[in-house]
């Protein structure tokens, strides 16, 4: 299963440019509803060679229309135009694993979370740290995919360590396989990824548990929408509270992911 970090870094930067210019909508039925979607972000989504979309937000967006007895076109936009496409009024909702900081906050409004992973770190099996705190890390050497949050994370938490950039989790992982860096730390899913595929057998695993910071990594992955389409974020609320109080988000999580990403 390859995997794509989620490039936080460049949301921000697109929503720091992104103005809202729509007057407020008129109350609606909402019987049909446009969907953006990346595209480009497995599991979440990808285009299949035969140009459909597939992925856990594919499924997830599936699964609201039919609770909200809509009729649902998606649109696969991209990570960079996932704002545009919102705020330009070329589709209602983002249903593309967005995390919910106050940097995005400023512009769309949110459901709540529909999932939420949070990094991890990876250690040696035979020689692993006894703490991931601060003091617990000073002076160790942990790899971490370059220009990401997760290095931000590490410098401002464990400034006694000593962090190694690298071009991805998997070149961080045969780092820590080969005894160069001490541990891996970033998206759990890349390292996972990383531990099934390429990674010796029975050299390194999981130190902790996920690791969450609001600031960084945002409160989880919410569906985004317009300010001036409050109605229609409130009926996604409540159908998204129906998907999580009958096991669907649960079913559906459990056939793109490892684990419960909730």
């Amino acid at each position: 299963m390859r995997l794509f970090p989620r490039p936080l870094a460049r949301l921000t930067a697109i929503l720091t440019l992104a103005v809202v210019t729509a007057a407020a909508a008129p109350a609606r039925e909402w019987k049909q509803i446009r969907v953006g979607l990346d595209g480009a972000y497995p599991p979440f989504s990808r285009v299949g060679a035969d140009g459909r979309p597939s992925g856990f937000d594919v499924e997830v967006a599936a699964a609201l229309c039919a609770k909200l007895a809509a009729t649902c076109e998606t649109t696969v936009l991209g990570w960079d135009g996932l704002l545009d496409g919102l705020l330009g009024r070329k589709v209602d909702l983002l249903v593309a694993s967005i995390p919910i900081t106050e940097a995005t906050r400023r512009h769309v409004e949110f459901t709540a979370r529909y999932h939420r992973i949070g990094p991890r770190f990876v250690a040696r099996l035979a020689d692993p740290p006894k703490s991931l705190s601060a003091e617990g890390l000073a002076g160790r050497r942990v790899g971490v995919r370059a220009g990401t949050v997760h290095a931000d994370h590490l410098a401002a938490t464990r400034p006694g360590a000593t962090i190694v950039a690298f071009a991805d989790e998997a070149a961080a992982g045969a780092a820590l396989a080969r005894g160069e860096i001490d541990l891996v730390f970033g998206d759990t899913l890349a390292l996972y990824a990383w531990l099934d595929g390429t990674a010796p057998r029975g050299v390194a695993g999981f130190l902790g548990d996920e690791v969450f910071d609001p600031v960084r990594f945002g409160d989880g992955a919410g569906i985004a929408f317009r300010r001036e389409d409050r109605d229609l974020g409130a009926r996604v609320d409540k159908a998204l509270a129906e998907l999580v109080r009958d096991g669907t988000l649960d079913r559906l999580a459990a056939h793109w992911f490892p684990f419960a990403p909730r």
